[in-house]
């Protein structure tokens, strides 16, 4: 019988990182893939000339190379060897609404942050400038938490870090008086999660604002399978095996323990299972009923999923500069608030708000000479699509898709449609068919503020129904994003307790 130290199921960014970190310990580590490629989510494709992204695929905490942040330091970690282009600009984002329109592009950097949304909100300035000063001091509470760095007489100070966690965004921001539209013009990343700043948990708003405020954006210049790919090659050289085209059928469970799984019609056997596939279909196909424990159901009926997207990937015969395009990130809203916008994720064609993605303004050679990559996504929530009868399918994306590009065009001025030369369309359920999430979702479940990153982590050890049994990706403990979901295989393999050899 053959016997590993780690056996990892699915090679998205969890997985992957999971299998870096085995393999770097120098445990007998196995990796099984059901596609032929690594990343799930974090890879790219070709149409025609044209290479595209089937994720939104930025970083936060970047740093440089001589100041690393926490993600380009946990690259490091990973030997990743991965070529990360900075944006220095935080984002454009341009309000609708008719009740409350605005217009601005925000800089990097804290004071100039401030200082740009000051100019259109008098009196918000300083009050954004004291919100992320308390979010540092939390964030480095919360550091100090995670590496069990604090004493007693440090409880005082650990308060501010509960406090975030106790109260949805939109409280946090009322109680340091910043006015509404301010509130409005700071909160676009809730898309990155998913979770409206009614629900969501201040903690995980402020990294992000504060995170990209500071530090800017770190791309890959390769797209996504650079990251991928490095991933791969660390755990070859490492000694780890790797298995694409084979998909884990079942993981062996007995008596409350998990000791193996089946792929490609074969057992393979391990103490330590760590998966990145989706809980519910792990449990609904992957484990024996009888297996099951109660508390999965429970855990299945409670939390949220999250959102998916429909993504317009455009591959266009003309520059950025040809066609007027100077702003990488731009957040377009039919609301102001970030509520509204998410109440209309619910609907078959969102619209709430859409991102306009401009690689080329970072990336200059992203794509062929004298051409633009631009993706234009909107979040939604997959249930609707199910509505959709097949025969329809195709006319239904497509209408949407050229609804929102119309709607980019008449609200930025730019003229797109006459120079697409590929197009490629993806809705929810492109994304559960490639990912083989519920209803697509690549976000895992909703991070409100009564299930966000550090309330899951508290209840980490109680929610593993399964010894042996480990969860990593957007899913897992701490969330969705490159970054996070990178840390939590890293994290998933440092806590195990190994025996001695």
């Amino acid at each position: 019988m053959e016997k590993y130290d780690v056996i990892v199921v699915g090679a998205g960014n969890g997985g992957l990182s999971a299998a870096v970190t085995a393999s770097q310990m120098g445990r007998k580590t196995i990796l099984f893939e059901k596609h032929n490629l690594p990343g799930g989510a974090v890879s790219s494709f070709r149409r025609g000339r044209f290479e595209f992204e089937p994720s939104l695929h930025e970083m936060c905490e970047v740093g440089s190379e001589e100041k690393p942040g926490a993600s380009r330091q946990l690259l490091k970690d990973l030997e990743a060897e991965v070529d990360l282009v900075h944006e220095n600009s935080c984002y454009t984002v341009i309000s609708n609404d008719p009740e409350e329109p605005f217009n601005l592009k925000l800089p990097c950097g804290i004071d100039e942050f401030c200082e740009t949304v000051e100019k259109e909100v008098p009196g918000s300035g300083e009050k954004i400038k004291l919100f992320l000063e308390y979010e540092k001091k939390a964030m480095d509470e919360a550091e100090r938490l995670d590496k069990k760095q604090f004493r007693l007489k440090d409880l005082p100070e650990i308060f501010n870090l509960f406090r975030l966690l106790s109260f949805p965004t939109d409280f946090i921001f009322d109680l340091f008086k910043i006015p509404k539209k301010a509130q409005h013009i700071i909160e676009p990343y809730w898309t990155y999660v998913g979770e409206p700043t009614s629900t969501m948990c201040p903690f995980m708003m402020g990294i992000m604002d504060y995170c990209y405020i500071v530090d800017g954006a770190g791309l890959p210049s390769k797209f996504s399978h650079e990251f991928s790919l490095a991933l791969d090659k660390t755990i070859r050289k490492h000694g780890g095996q790797i298995f694409y085209n084979t998909p884990v059928t079942k993981i062996l469970v007995k008596k409350g323990r998990a000791y193996g799984v089946v792929a490609g019609g074969k057992e393979y056997y391990s103490d330590n299972i760590i998966c990145n596939c989706f809980p519910n279909d792990v449990f609904g196909r992957m484990v024996d009923k009888k297996e099951v424990p109660v508390i999965e159901y429970k855990k299945a009926n409670a939390r949220k999923l999250g959102v998916s997207f429909i993504n317009i990937n455009l591959g266009l015969n003309k520059t950025v500069k040809e066609l007027g395009i100077s702003d990488y990130s731009t957040f377009i809203l039919k609301y102001a608030d970030s509520t509204k916008q998410w109440k209309d994720c619910h609907n078959l064609a969102g619209g709430g708000f859409l991102i306009a993605n401009a690689l080329n303004t970072v990336i200059p050679d992203c794509s062929p000479e004298g051409t633009s990559h631009i993706t234009i996504t909107t979040a939604i929530y997959g249930d609707d699509w199910a509505k959709v009868k097949p025969e329809d399918y195709k006319k239904t994306k497509l209408k949407i898709a050229e609804e929102l590009i119309d709607y980019y065009e008449k609200t930025t001025g730019i003229s797109i449609k006459p120079f697409i030369e590929e197009i490629e369309v993806a809705t929810p359920v492109t994304y559960c068919r490639y990912l083989g999430t519920p209803n697509g979702t690549p976000y895992g479940f909703q991070t409100s503020n009564w299930d966000g990153i550090f309330l899951r982590t508290m209840n980490l050890i109680k929610e593993r129904s399964i010894k042996g049994l480990k969860f990593v990706g957007a899913h897992a403990q701490h969330s969705d994003g490159y970054n996070q979901t990178l840390k939590s295989g890293k994290v998933a393999v440092e806590e195990i307790k190994w025996q001695k050899k």
